[in-house]
């Protein structure tokens, strides 16, 4: 399945509130919520409307950060959004309407009160972030969304005030799969730069937002920050990063388990738990350091730190245990650009990226390549 099956049916199969989770519609969305993931950046979770005891008025397809939210009640998320009528669906960067009526209720409003009050304050919200995005970023956006439901439901208003920009389809003339898939990446990329801002107005504008940016379930405990660390010998070195405890996300660790799988059909021999190193494979008479990345705002702060890692192990863990030079591979959750390609390429650092289901990457002259090594025989190998 691809985003254009995914979002053309909903409008096919004739979707109605009032017709139960039975009807093609709606299996068609629970569908989508089982094979929509592989189109998806690793570790974002893909969730569809009709969990709930009714159906909603209007029908959704969300993606979440379980880092940021695991849910769509609460925090900020991408959604497709259809009118109430399907004549229109909605690439949308929205946030949690739920959670701003559960605010409401507790300054003890009621009824119409309390979803006014609601209202209000997503569309303050939406403003506030909307007003730090620069004008490239929400060029050729909108602003507004119109779902066309009654006033009196609260969740289709709440998302369409909760909307911050969005992307305006007609059902019947999508644009083709590699444009969807372009409008995705780029909602995908505005999340996390809404996620940031919204971090950051928090803590130095306290109290002007009533909402956090990550859901309760998701929201991380602070950490201090190690102590300076200047080892003085290798041996130094590998004690202290043994001792210390890596953070890694459930997107970082869905990346590289993915790709464990891939080398491990082909008879490679993948290694996770050689700490620090995220990852090494062996086979085919080589042997591969890989450092796996997951890609946010900025791609160059991925690079640049695959780049310092893969050095840092090489020397510490290779060189200075006499062991030979391994070959130096950075997998990346979605492509970098080629100007940080040919970066790693003329340091001898094989790329390796995720772009929907498929993988991509180069290889510097003369290396072996990983990805064709984990390639599976058949036409494609992607």
């Amino acid at each position: 399945m691809d985003l254009g099956e995914a979002l053309r049916g909903v409008h096919t199969n004739a979707y109605e509130h009032l017709k139960g989770e039975k009807q093609p519609a709606q299996k068609h969305l629970e569908h989508v919520r089982g094979e929509l993931p592989s189109l998806v950046p690793p570790g974002m979770k893909v969730r569809v409307s009709g969990s709930g005891q009714t159906l909603p008025l209007v029908p959704w397809i969300a993606i979440l950060d379980p880092e940021v939210t695991t849910t769509a009640q609460e925090g900020l998320y991408v959604v497709y959004l259809f009118r109430k009528d399907l004549s229109r669906i909605y690439l949308s960067m929205n946030q949690g309407a739920t959670q701003h009526h559960r605010n409401a209720q507790k300054q003890d409003l009621k009824g119409v009160a309390c979803d006014r009050a609601a209202l209000a304050a997503l569309r303050e919200e939406s403003t506030l972030l909307r007003k730090h995005l620069s004008d490239e970023v929400l060029a050729g956006l909108i602003e507004t969304i119109q779902l066309g439901a009654p006033a009196k439901y609260f969740l289709p208003s709440g998302y369409e005030e909760g909307n911050i920009a969005a992307i305006e389809y007609d059902p019947t003339q999508l644009p083709d799969e590699e444009t969807l898939q372009a409008d995705l990446a780029r909602f995908l990329a505005l999340y996390e730069a809404c996620v940031a801002i919204k971090r950051e107005v928090l803590a130095t504008e306290p109290g002007l937002i009533g909402t956090t940016a990550e859901s309760v379930k998701a929201k991380r405990e602070f950490k201090p920050k190690p102590p300076a660390f200047r080892p003085k010998t290798p041996a130094d070195y590998l004690a202290r990063i043994k001792d210390h405890v890596q953070k890694r996300t459930p997107r970082h660790e869905t990346l590289l388990n993915d790709f464990v799988k891939r080398a491990k059909k082909v008879g490679l021999i993948p290694a996770n738990n050689a700490h620090p190193c995220d990852l090494t494979v062996t086979g085919q008479g080589n042997h591969w350091l890989v450092e796996v990345k997951t890609v946010r705002i900025n791609a160059e702060h991925a690079v640049r730190e695959a780049i310092g890692q893969l050095f840092s192990y090489r020397h510490f863990c290779y060189r200075e245990a006499g062991r030979p030079d391994p070959s130096l591979v950075a997998l990346f959750s979605e492509p970098v650009g080629d100007a940080l390609v040919d970066l790693l390429m003329s340091l001898g650092i094989e790329a390796i990226w995720r772009q929907g289901a498929e993988w991509h990457g180069r290889t510097p002259v003369g290396a072996h390549s990983l990805l064709a090594a984990s390639m599976p025989p058949g036409p494609s190998g992607t």
